[in-house]
């Protein structure tokens, strides 16, 4: 008797955290081919103008680390300051013709996943990726600093497809 009550327990448990599973969606844009064409070919141009190959502003991470818990949530604060500090204007519209489209798209994924990030917002990688923007964005001009940036921005978005499973 004692054995199927623990059996029942464990298999109410595990249908539990699968349905919790299932409430946590992965944003749309992530799976989008459009929303790849579009980030691909802003990014591609940003990269042909790049005159800093050597300098690599995004954090590397290894496929082991996009898979720890709290990954999708370094990547969604990473990808905040990049709403907030890179793609925010409009001034590069006639540069980068498809920054309005991958700007939206970046919005609704930021927007489904931050309210499940509120703690990651201070985490040493966040921190790492603002400090080493910021330091080549007062080395270099600032142009130059954001060209780098949205070149990178396939990185983040990579990352982002990667380590934000419906299993966050």
């Amino acid at each position: 008797m004692k054995f199927l009550t623990l059996l029942a327990v464990m298999c109410w448990c595990f249908l539990c955290g699968q349905a919790m599973h299932l409430r946590r969606q992965r944003p749309k844009p992530l799976d989008s081919p459009v929303t790849w064409n579009n980030l691909y070919v802003m990014t591609e141009h940003a990269q042909k103008e790049d005159k800093h190959h050597e300098t690599r502003l995004f954090p590397v991470f290894s496929e082991v680390m996009l898979k720890e818990e709290g990954t999708c949530c370094i990547n969604t604060m990473i990808l905040d300051y990049y709403l907030k500090h890179i793609l925010h204007a409009d001034d590069h519209v006639d540069k980068y013709p498809q920054i309005r489209l991958v700007r939206s798209d970046l919005h609704r994924v930021a927007e489904d996943l931050k309210p499940q990030c509120s703690n990651s917002a201070d985490h040493a990688q966040v921190k790492k990726y603002k400090d080493r923007y910021s330091a080549f964005e007062r080395k270099s001009l600032s142009l130059d600093a954001r060209n780098k940036a949205i070149g990178e921005t396939i990185i983040l978005f990579h990352y982002l497809f990667e380590s934000c499973s419906a299993r966050m």
